[in-house]
């Protein structure tokens, strides 16, 4: 079997045979061109000269700077000891051209450093000079330019070195003095605290506030024992006694108070001898609420807004007693309350001192961590701003040591060069220029078989559709038949054909892969000429054979009807009127010569609705109810409705008609389909939910013998491929 990629080589070539043949000429007269060139002069007697240098080895160095830049110099690339300052010197010494100057250094000019560690030299020749002079010359100038080159290189790497550490050097410094800064800040402000931690008076102090604190609650707890004796005898809180002490000083409130006292001492009297509604108790009556409203006044006016007073008690006389004794118990209580308050206030003041000294006792940590931390910046940034001048220093004292890395060992010698000279070969360039021609036009055929996205062979085809979970229904051969009037078809309308076990393995796998209410179904293709319209015919005939009442119906409105192949011609009428054409009540009659529906002749059980032929407004007939009836109504009366579409790529006919059917049946060609267009189709099939029922494989290499088949289809010796629609 041949290999897949081979196959694809071979279609390629068929197809871009004229490029490859032009590619493989244009090479070949290149070589040819080439070989007719006329052999150039014998060259003349040529000089070369050999130098050497050698690492130098300078006197004893005394700073490190220098023997790193000794070491250095050794490793220097050679590129760099041929740089472009070089070449313009050389080229002003000696007077040269650009290109002279640029054929020295790309032909002329060969270094050889040494292979191994143990060798000092470096071997320079310059080749195919014309006299001894001009060797010698010309490789002294280069020996002598490149020891300059070292020399000052090593000179530049060390002022470089010299002005980055000048350089880093201020950086050190300013970093040093803000580290210093810092730390002396931190002393400033935070030394304090640190001393008193480190000498232990902050703990004294913290022990000393919390021996004030127990101290004072002793004094609080006595003058609390007092207070809760004198609230017990008077009866009253601290700010009743408060309020009671204000009262009982005023005079004024006193004496309203013994008018009262004495008024309803005079009341109690009358009362014993007199009605209560007798004038004079009237009058002492009306006196003191006189008297009464008088003293409330009073009291309102001497507590104010004071809010020490507790408000105006309702009742003053039972209340409050003006008596000598009970308002010293009152002051003593108020005294008493007022020695409470600042106590508490001490208290207060002296827990909020032993709250900062535990602050700062348990910030104490890290106030040594962060004082550590800057002591060690300090003293990082004052090693490294050492390290720096010590640097600069030794770098500085490096200068006077510094020399090239170079020197000349063996001053340049000049010996004769013997030129060969060799034919030219016209032979071996024709067979060059056949064979890299040949690969040529070979490797552009083959470049353009793997761009080219088509599936040649049928192998390509089902290993697609089968990654894509598509069931193959068949592989059709290409079909070589002529009928009995010797007229070329691909139709097999003969029961005894070879072809139609293809096409009825076909069938079976439908049936098989596909529900059993599947009856209408949908064949179409990608692309044109896939095989699509002729494997809808010869599905249709095959399911007539096999005695299942068969409908085709020819639904690409955009092409003529294809009625011819089974020898019946379409209605002309339909052309004008499609959608009446569709829409006739008498189109399941079964009478062959007025019904939109005709019976196949030859073929039992096998009808054809012909399509109406090339339409405009296909769409129209396409989505009109009269189709949708139609199809409806066939699919009532027949066992299997096949409809033939247009390709995908030529309109959305067949995705309109599919919502009708039950499945689509998707025809593919080698040669024809291209894989991303098939895939893609497939996937988008699968993301709108559309059944695909299988896939046929049209035309396929495979063909049959002469000897399978029948007498009918062996009337004409030349068989012509068929072109598919």
């Amino acid at each position: 079997m041949t290999p897949p990629i081979l196959k694809r080589f071979l279609f390629s070539w068929q197809q871009n045979k004229l490029i490859g043949i032009a590619i493989f000429l244009l090479i070949l007269g290149g070589g040819i061109v080439l070989a007719l060139q006329p052999e150039p002069p014998r060259p003349k007697t040529r000089f070369r000269a050999r130098g050497q240098l050698a690492y130098s080895n300078p006197p004893p160095l005394f700073t490190s700077t220098g023997e790193l830049l000794a070491q250095t110099g050794r490793q220097i690339d050679f590129n760099i000891l041929l740089s472009f300052p070089v070449q313009r010197r050389v080229q002003q010494r000696l007077q040269l051209g650009n290109r002279e100057m640029r054929e020295i250094i790309e032909r002329k000019l060969k270094i050889s450093p040494p292979r191994d560690g143990s060798s000092q030299f470096v071997n320079i020749q310059y080749n195919d000079a014309d006299s001894e002079e001009e060797a010698v010359s010309v490789l002294g100038v280069m020996m002598n330019e490149m020891v300059e080159q070292s020399r000052l290189i090593n000179t530049y790497q060390l002022r470089s070195r010299i002005e980055a550490l000048e350089n880093r050097l201020g950086e050190v410094q300013g970093e040093l003095a803000a580290a210093e800064e810092a730390f002396y800040r931190f002393i400033s402000t935070e030394g304090t605290s640190l001393l008193a931690v480190q000498d232990g008076s902050l703990f004294n102090g913290i022990t000393e506030t919390q021996q004030q604190q127990r101290q004072i609650k002793l004094i609080l707890e006595e003058i609390e024992g007092q207070m809760d004796s004198i609230v017990e005898q008077l009866g009253l809180s601290p700010e009743q006694a408060y309020t009671v002490s204000a009262l009982s000083a005023d005079p004024i409130l006193a004496n309203l108070q013994a008018q009262v006292t004495e008024i309803k001492s005079q009341i109690r009297n009358l009362e014993k001898d007199l009605r209560p509604d007798h004038p004079n108790l009237v009058i002492l009556g009306k006196q003191l609420d006189a008297l009464e409203e008088s003293s409330q006044e009073r009291a309102m006016e001497i507590l104010g807004t004071n809010p020490r007073y507790t408000p105006l008690p309702s009742k003053l006389r039972e209340n409050s007693s003006f008596d000598p004794a009970r308002q010293q118990l009152a002051n003593n209580l108020v005294l008493l309350q007022t020695q409470k308050e600042g106590i508490l206030r001490q208290l207060n003041s002296v827990q909020e001192t032993e709250r900062e000294l535990r602050q700062q006792y348990e910030q104490f940590p890290d106030r040594q961590l962060q004082q550590a931390r800057l002591v060690q910046e300090v003293e990082a940034k004052r090693a490294l701003y050492q390290t720096i001048v010590s640097a600069l220093v030794d770098a500085q004292s490096a200068e006077a040591e510094t020399t090239g890395s170079y020197n000349v060992a063996q001053a340049p010698t000049v010996e004769k060069v013997a030129t060969a000279f060799a034919p030219t070969n016209r032979v071996l360039i024709l067979a060059a220029g056949t064979g890299i021609g040949l690969v040529a036009s070979t490797g552009v055929i083959f470049l353009l078989a793997l761009l080219d996205d088509r599936l040649h062979t049928p192998q390509e085809l089902r290993e697609l559709l089968v990654s894509r979970d598509v069931p193959v229904l068949g592989n059709i051969p290409h079909i070589q038949h002529f009928g009995i009037q010797g007229e070329e078809g691909a139709i097999i309308k003969d029961t005894d054909s070879s072809y139609l076990a293809f096409y009825e393995r076909a069938r079976s796998n439908l049936l098989r892969y596909s529900s059993p209410s599947t009856k209408v179904i949908l064949v179409t293709s990608v692309h044109d000429k896939e095989g699509k319209s002729v494997n809808a015919y010869n599905l249709a005939i095959t399911s007539a054979h096999a005695g299942k009442r068969t409908l085709l119906i020819e639904a690409d409105l955009r092409s003529a009807s294809n009625a011819h192949w089974v020898d019946l011609q379409p209605d002309i009428k339909s052309h004008h009127e499609p959608l009446k054409y569709y829409s006739q009540e008498e189109n399941f009659d079964y009478e062959p010569e007025k019904n939109t529906i005709r019976l196949v002749p030859g073929v039992p059980n096998l009808y054809l609705v012909s399509s109406p032929g090339k339409l405009r407004q296909v769409a129209a007939i396409i989505e009109s109810d009269e189709l949708r009836r139609f199809i409806e109504d066939a699919r009532g009366r027949f066992d299997v409705v096949i409809i033939d579409t247009p390709s995908l790529s030529k309109c959305n006919d067949a995705l309109l008609l599919e919502a009708l059917t039950d499945g689509v049946v998707l025809v593919t060609r080698p040669g024809i389909s291209r894989g991303t267009m098939v895939g893609e189709t497939i996937d988008q099939f699968s993301e709108i939910e559309i059944p695909v029922l299988g896939a046929i494989i049209n035309d396929t290499e495979k063909t049959l013998p002469v000897s399978n088949m029948t007498a009918s289809e062996d009337l004409s010796s030349k068989a012509k491929k068929v072109e598919f629609n």
